[in-house]
């Protein structure tokens, strides 16, 4: 099957700092219990860029599926609160970005807290299509 690329950018302090060491775990679009992937993020909070599976866009009917594999991504830090962004589109032959703010917590209660994005909403909660 083809493949597209996707490469997770985590940062804090509105942007300013990379967050080195973030796990990032990928799961299979198939089975959203198991992980495809897993990958901590470098000294500039990016991954290497990571091959996923991907329709080839040729051989794809728009009417029956969609033109992209969907895949769910979590990010996780000690010193954050975990992030899970859902429906991530990857085309074959394309790179993606995901660039993820990692929040600190506000207290410990707060620590295991997971944001979660949907990127199939529209507003300040999901992708900002509206």
């Amino acid at each position: 099957m083809p493949t597209g690329t996707l490469i997770v950018q985590t940062r804090a302090a509105r942007g300013a700092v990379p967050v080195a060491g973030a796990l990032v775990t990928i799961f299979c679009p198939d089975n959203d219990q198991t992980p495809c992937v897993s990958i901590r993020t470098d000294s500039s909070g990016a991954t290497a860029p990571i091959a996923l599976e991907a329709p080839s866009l040729a051989d794809q009917d728009a009417e029956t599926a969609p033109p992209y594999a969907s895949y769910r991504v979590n990010i996780d830090h000690p010193d954050y609160r975990p992030v899970t962004v859902l429906d991530t589109a990857i085309f074959s032959g394309i790179t993606t970005v995901l660039p993820v703010a990692m929040i600190p917590p506000r207290s410990v209660d707060e620590l295991r807290k997971t944001i979660v994005i949907n990127s199939t909403e529209t507003g300040p909660s999901g992708s900002g299509r509206e």
